[in-house]
């Protein structure tokens, strides 16, 4: 296969990863996959096709763009490797966060991109869990949605001041978010062990893989073409259109969007060498007692912890619990990850009765060496967006109609995200030795956070 010439990256590990079972067994065997409404009838691309714009990639951040680029009337070809909402759309835990990670927050934005750029990026993430609830409402999507907010629970006093300090940079950009004192974080929560939150109301939980297969079933409806099991294997610049090859087939298109993340396989090496793929494992209990849910999570919020390897809970629409994180080695993870999660949320709620896990799955998701999305232009019209980060649904849905509307004429200082080149910064081979040290590192400082 022939590759742009590019430094610091070696495409290899990306073609290693495409190559292994992304664990496909697993989405099958996920909660997720087994209650979600089917998505739409897709056909694999075969023959030669054109199109004005192509998107690469059947995530969120595919097919919010291919929606609000098909809404208002363009022509629009989605290819995605395998089925919509294969990769980590349709596998993580279902929460809509209008935030950033811990440790990012609007000042650091602005430090990075910009006072105007960062207060742009900001506002749009901050509206992005009410623009996916105003999607599933406008589209009529089942997908067992809640809106009921989104919590950031402390782990350690020590973060107080930080606490603070959050709600207030978020309050200046007008976003209705709120500090909760210990007593209100431990009824929220159900959790003795967290000295307060962060709450925002306009979060929430829904089932991944029925959002993602709603939003492309209205994409399609509204008049783009999706092809599914048309994996892009090649992507050149012939004269001035840009040729995309398949197995089967290829598809000519006057520009180019790729929003494969984690899941490029080489197609644009450069571009994926600035991220690094992390694997993530689910899990879903039996169901429960209907009367913990009053003494866990009694307003049906969902809960993501500020330890470096944090610790995400939900309710389902049918009393279980979802939980999930990180796994330093993905090997035997599907073992380990039964227990481990598990564990993780039994000491962290006492309450609960021994858990049995029902469903299990992992995903791999991308992130970039600073946490930030970006937006890389790959050559004359065509770019790569990488926008993950493990805040994916609400951050990829709000970019996906600010990329639409860039692309229909918009300027590039419309953008929240700033338009680069690829800057590629994993050297050979290190991508998966880095997070698996960066796994046991943070896991350290979560546990000095909790000495006196």
């Amino acid at each position: 296969m022939n590759r742009p010439a590019h430094t610091g990256y070696s495409p290899t590990l990306w073609e290693r990863l495409a190559a292994a079972p992304h664990p496909s067994d697993s989405f099958q065997s996920s909660f997720w996959h087994a209650t979600a409404l089917d998505g739409p009838a897709t056909q694999r691309l075969e023959g030669e096709a054109r199109t004005a714009l192509a998107v690469v990639g059947g995530g969120y951040l595919g097919f919010s763009t291919a929606l609000h680029l098909a809404e208002a009337g363009h022509e629009v070809t989605l290819l995605e490797a395998d089925e919509p909402g294969f990769g980590a759309s349709g596998r993580n835990t279902g929460f809509a966060v209008p935030n950033l990670l811990t440790g990012l927050d609007p000042r650091d934005v602005k430090a990075e991109f910009g006072e105007e750029k960062g207060t742009l990026l900001c506002r749009t993430l901050g509206e992005g869990a009410e623009l996916v609830f105003e999607l599933i409402r406008r589209h009529e999507i089942d997908c067992q949605a809640r809106q009921a907010g989104w919590m950031q629970p402390l782990h350690t006093p020590k973060k107080a001041a930080w606490l603070d300090d959050r709600v207030e940079q978020w309050k200046a950009l007008g976003r209705p978010v709120r500090r909760l004192s210990r007593d209100e974080a431990v009824y929220e929560t159900g959790s003795e062990q967290y000295h307060g939150a962060f709450l925002d109301p306009t979060g929430g939980h829904l089932n991944p893989l029925a959002y993602v297969r709603g939003l492309a079933h209205a994409a399609i409806r509204h008049g783009a073409r999706v092809f599914s099991d048309s994996r892009a294997k090649r992507l050149e610049r012939v004269g001035d259109v840009w040729r995309i090859e398949t197995d089967h087939g290829v598809l000519i298109a006057d520009r180019v969007l790729l929003t494969t993340n984690a899941t490029g396989g080489g197609l644009a090496p450069a571009a994926e060498g600035t991220q690094f793929p992390i694997t993530l494992f689910q899990v879903a209990t039996e169901p429960l007692d209907p009367e913990l849910r009053k003494s866990v999570l009694p307003n049906d919020r969902c809960s993501a912890d500020t330890r470096k390897d944090l610790i995400a809970y939900r309710w389902t629409w049918d009393n279980r619990l979802v939980t999930g994180g990180l796994l330093a080695n993905p090997v035997g993870s599907a073992g380990r990850g039964r227990t481990h999660h598990i564990h993780r949320l039994q000491a962290l709620l006492p309450q609960l009765p021994p858990l049995k896990v029902a469903y299990a799955w992992q995903g791999r998701l991308a992130a970039a060496r600073d946490y930030m999305p970006r937006l890389m232009e790959l050559g004359p019209n065509a770019w790569s967006a990488i926008a993950c980060n493990g805040r994916g649904m609400a951050m990829t849905t709000a970019l996906g109609r600010q990329f639409a509307l860039w692309l229909t004429g918009g300027s590039n200082e419309g953008l929240p995200v700033p338009l680069t080149k690829p800057d590629p910064v994993l050297l050979p081979g290190l991508a998966s030795l880095a997070f698996s040290l960066w796994l046991p590192l943070n896991r350290w400082k979560d546990a000095q956070d909790l000495k006196g």
